[in-house]
Parts: structure tokens; sequence; C-alpha cells
């Protein structure tokens, strides 16, 4: 391919990313400057290309600008967060990534790759704000919603967790909560809260896995006034926190980084903000979870050995929602309940039929999905009081018709082949799928992720009349 068509082609990529890019020569004179970066920093192609970093950006040395460091080390600079205003007065934050274009060994070139994050901070600072409020609708004056009484179930297993939990909310230690994604360790953690002595103080709680890694720290640590540009004073979570409860959520997707200064903080027991030189005392108990053993986690390094000793003074296990079926007809009366409410359904029921098969089924979403599935089941409804089977999700419904016993009045032994046995569970699915949506054949189509060409030759041919 000619040089030339390969730069126009790599313009067209690079304008047509979310992503900001910028492009300098070793000398620090911008060469490209893609139309993202633009929008973000409110400034024009034309005046940014041809002219150097210093002239565009104020303030611009060796210390402050990865494009000329990069040039003098040749290592890359990976997802370094920074704060800065343009020439318009703009804040802009991002995390950047800068690398070395590299010949013969020499740096010839320097691009970095921005990712504009004003809004997502502009929205953890609104709710970092909010924490600090009292009397929000449904929550308790401590920030929780939920105590042990809120917690529905019928198995051994859960009556016994219910238990060392309440014991474990008296002692005031530590405590690491493990079990699958949606099994509930958040009520269970806010349960444990409001039956401590701290029931009075504010409960925190923070998904460790949903915040950027270069964000992370400020935000539990909090920021002191001109840690980098734009930056004021705050309090981090483990000052909001003050003598109640921080909850630390996946608390294996930290880095070990982080991990290890959230070490100190525990061992001191006092906590540095972010470009502070103060130390301020931490008064909060500590409760974390992970979605997967912390012991694989300690094995596989993506959780420190100490710091996992240090937090699991107390573990706690929430187990499956497969591994403990009795707590599924409770859950499920407990959501009927709540969603007729929501929707002023009046008295709702289950079919047997349906019943049977939620008995059956796995949940690998745990609570969570079955929670989810019975809302939108019970949105599908059209005024009748019975939920069915056509009230699911395609997606759930599907592994209905997939169990053995669905297959029970489809296949006798010795009168019917594989071939008509899969005839037979097409054509179910498919009527099932027209039925749901009134016979509209686009949208039943689109339910099952086929073409609407496809579902009428299949219809055609299995001889499926409306």
């Amino acid at each position: 391919m000619p040089s030339d068509v390969l730069v126009l082609a790599l313009r067209h990529l690079f304008n047509s990313i979310e992503e900001g890019v910028i492009v300098t020569d070793h000398e620090g004179k911008i060469i490209f400057y893609n139309s993202e970066m633009a929008k973000l920093e409110d400034l024009s192609p034309e005046n940014v290309v041809g002219r150097y970093l210093a002239d565009v950006y104020d303030a611009v040395t060796l210390e402050s600008s990865e494009h000329l460091t990069v040039v003098l080390t040749g290592e890359p600079i990976l997802e370094k967060h920074k704060t800065y205003f343009t020439n318009k007065g703009k804040e802009v934050n991002i995390i950047a990534s800068t690398f070395p274009v590299l010949e013969n060994r020499k740096v010839v070139a320097v691009y970095s790759v921005c990712k504009n994050i004003t809004k997502y901070k502009e929205l953890l600072t609104k709710t970092m704000q909010l924490q600090d409020q009292i009397g929000v609708e449904g929550y308790r004056d401590n920030g929780t919603r939920y105590t042990f009484e809120s917690i529905n179930y019928a198995s051994p297993a859960m009556q016994s967790l219910i238990l060392s939990a309440r014991k474990a909310a008296v002692v005031d230690g530590y405590i690491l909560i493990f079990g699958e994604t949606g099994t509930g360790k958040e009520l269970l953690v806010q349960a444990i809260h409001n039956h401590s002595a701290r029931k009075k103080e504010p409960f925190v709680a923070i998904n460790c896995a949903a915040i950027p890694e270069t964000l992370l720290e400020s935000i539990l640590f909090g920021t002191a006034k001109g840690a980098f540009t734009g930056a004021v004073e705050s309090k981090g979570l483990f000052q909001q926190a003050g003598n109640g409860t921080l909850f630390l959520d996946e608390l294996n997707s930290l880095s070990i980084a982080l991990q290890a200064k959230l070490l100190r903080v525990l061992q001191e027991k006092m906590v540095r903000r972010v470009g502070g030189t103060n130390e301020i005392s931490v008064q909060c108990r500590i409760i974390s979870s992970t979605n997967v053993d912390p012991w694989e986690s300690v094995k596989n390094g993506t959780l420190r050995k100490d710091l996992f000793y240090r937090l699991a003074v107390i573990t706690l296990y929430v187990p499956p929602l497969k591994d403990r079926k009795e707590d599924i007809e409770a859950l499920i009366s407990h959501f009927l309940n709540k969603y007729q409410r929501i929707y002023g359904l009046g008295s709702v029921q289950m079919g047997n039929e349906l019943e049977t098969f939620f008995g059956r089924y796995p949940w690998p979403g745990n609570v969570r999905e079955l929670e989810h599935t019975i809302e939108s089941a019970m949105s599908m409804l059209d005024g009748r009081k019975v939920l069915t089977i056509e009230h699911l999700p395609h997606y759930i419904k599907s592994k209905f018709l997939s169990q053995d016993g669905a297959f029970s009045e489809l296949y006798k032994k010795g009168s019917s082949t594989l071939a008509q046995v899969l005839r037979e569970v097409e054509k179910r699915v498919l009527w099932e799928a027209l039925k749901s949506h009134d016979g509209n054949i686009t949208k039943a189509a689109d339910s099952i992720g086929i073409a609407r060409q496809n579902l009428q030759y299949r219809m055609k041919k299995l001889k499926i009349e409306l």
C-alpha cells in the first residue's frame, strides 16, 4: 500500500474512534490531533497541528509532559490520570496512555490515547457528596436499607450463615464475605452494620471493580488542594465513614499497588490524602467482599496474602442459590409481593409448571437473576393473574424447553427420532415467540435472534399458521 494511502487510512481510523489521539515528533511538535481530542479540549486541529506542545499548553515542562518524558526514556507511560484547564478555561479530566514510536531504537514520535472521564468524575463527586446527606427516601439515617429481617430464606445453609453473621456483627472485627455475584452480599453487610454497635453511624460502600484505578485512590483516601491541577480539598471514603462501616466490594479487583497502600492504612489506622502531608485517624470498621474464593485469589496473585490475613479476621460464605433450593419458594413469594405492589397488579400467582421449572433451574445469576426474571414476567402479564412460561424472557424460556422434563412428552423410547424431537422443540419455540408478540413476525424473529426471512422460511417448513 502506498505511504500516502496508508497515512490517509490511519487518519480516518483515528478520527473515527471515541478516544482522543495526539501525536508529536521527537521535538515535541504536534503532527496529528484527532477530532475527538479537539472536542475534548475545545481546540481546533488547524490551530494545533504544527505547533509545539509548549505553545499550545501552559506550563509544559519535562516533569509535566509525558510526551517529552517518553522521548527521553523510550518507555511508555500507561493510564495516567491528568486534570488540567484549556486556554478557554474548560476543566479536562482524562486517563492517558503515552507510547513511543521507535525507528532503529530511536524515538522518532510519541502518541497519546486519551479517555475523557470528566463526566464520570463529576458523577462520582456528586455521589460522594450525597453520602454525607441524611434522610434519603428509602434509606435509613445511616445510609442503609436492609436488616437481618429483610433477608428471605428457608434453607439450613442460610440459617447457619445468618446466625454466624449476627455473632460477627457484635464482635466488631474485620469481616471478609465471599460468594458468587448476585447472592446478596451487600444486603448481608448492611444487616451486619445495623446489628452492630455502629448502627447509628454512617454506612459507606464502594464497588472497587467499578472505578478506574487512577481515580480510586483519591476516592478512598481523599485529595488535598493542589494535589494536581484543579484538585480541591475533599474527604475520602475512609473519612466519610467516620465511626461507621466502610464496605469494599470486589476487593480482589484492586491493583497490588493500591492493596499495599490499603494495608498500610489498616496497620497504622491513619490515612493521608492524595497530595497531602497530614495523617488523619481512621475509626471505621472495614467489611470487604470477593466474588471468588479469596484463597484462590491469594494463590493466583490477585490478592495480597498479608492483606487477606488482615481483613479475613472473620470470613462468611454466601452459598449460590442452586445450593439452597429451599430458599427459592420464599424468594418467589417475596418478589411476587414486591412487584405486585410496585405495578399495582393485586394478587398474582405462579403457575405450577413454572414454579416447578424455577425449582429445577440452576440460577447462574443467583438471587438477582431470580428477581429480575420475576419482574420481567410480571411486566408481561397483560391483566392476567397467573404467571406462566409464556411470560418469561426468551433466554430463560429456551432453557425451560431444553430441560429433561420438558422432553418427556416429546420423546418416548422407540417412537421418536432425534430429528423429530428437535423439530418439535423448534416448532414450540417459534410458536411461543409468535404468541408472545401477537403474531408480529419481525418482533418474534428479533426476540429469538434470527432474521425475519429466516422465521418465515421456518414457519413454512414447520407448517406454522397464525
